[in-house]
């Protein structure tokens, strides 16, 4: 039974949220012209007119982006942030990661599509340099807090670093790592789709840009409605599986 609610819990809250997202949307048609903001009855309507070989086309592009700059930045931010503490620099790496996360993502797609022109390599990049600065700020802050007695314990029966890592530090980044996986694959979608924007002649950010020209606010508003339950449907996924799997480390005391 535990089991059992471990699977069903995650999904009545994500779907109890996409429900109050989608009644919030509905309200505020009701006070716009369709032509600004339609309805989500509109678009559900109009799903399978948009809904095409040249959409899915579209939407393989941008998740294969989206997931491959997703997983190098996770790695990434998850290895600087673990490196800062181990090595007692936290407070400098955090400042250096603020630093390069400040930038404008609207600047940096344009050096990037300056430096690598039209394609994948521009919101591959962007994503990789916005989205690890954030995993390793969160990663480092996880870590701050004192684990001396447990470490003093490893050492105690002749364990070194890779102990200390491997039976304190890894355990007590469970619940950093669901929350990594979480707002850094939220993170690493607008910034793929600013990227697609501003640097690329395809996916999901070009076909907002297409639409936003010819003021399509339909189109506009289902590519954005296709975003929203992608990612909902992807967190559904991490929480249940991290519910089942590692829920004995999601409650640190």
């Amino acid at each position: 039974m535990n089991r059992l609610n471990a699977f069903f819990i995650p999904i009545r809250h994500n779907l109890v949220a996409l429900g109050i997202f989608l009644t919030g949307w509905y309200v505020t048609a009701l006070f716009f012209d369709s032509c600004t903001v339609p309805s989500p009855v509109d678009i559900i309507g109009e799903f399978g007119g948009y809904c095409d070989r040249k959409f899915l086309n579209n939407l393989g592009i941008t998740f294969l982006r989206i997931t491959s700059g997703f997983l190098v930045a996770i790695v990434l931010g998850t290895l600087i942030g673990l490196s800062a503490h181990i090595l007692k620099i936290s407070r400098h790496v955090e400042t250096l990661m603020l630093i390069i996360q400040v930038l404008p993502g609207t600047i940096l797609g344009i050096i990037f599509l300056l430096i690598f022109g039209v394609g994948n390599m521009a919101p591959f990049m962007l994503i990789i340099t916005l989205t690890t600065p954030l995993l390793a700020i969160h990663t480092s802050s996880s870590l701050m807090k004192q684990h001396g007695r447990l470490e003093k314990l490893i050492r105690s029966f002749s364990g070194g670093w890779k102990e200390i890592v491997r039976d304190l530090y890894l355990p007590s980044l469970v619940p950093t790592i669901r929350s990594n996986l979480t707002t850094g694959m939220v993170f690493s979608v607008k910034i793929a789709l600013i990227g697609e924007f501003i640097a690329s002649d395809n996916g999901i950010g070009y076909l907002l840009n297409v639409s936003k020209i010819y003021f399509d606010m339909t189109a506009v508003f289902f590519y954005l409605f296709v975003v929203v339950f992608v990612v909902v449907v992807y967190q559904i996924c991490v929480h249940t599986v991290f519910g089942l799997l590692f829920k004995k480390y999601l409650y640190p005391d």
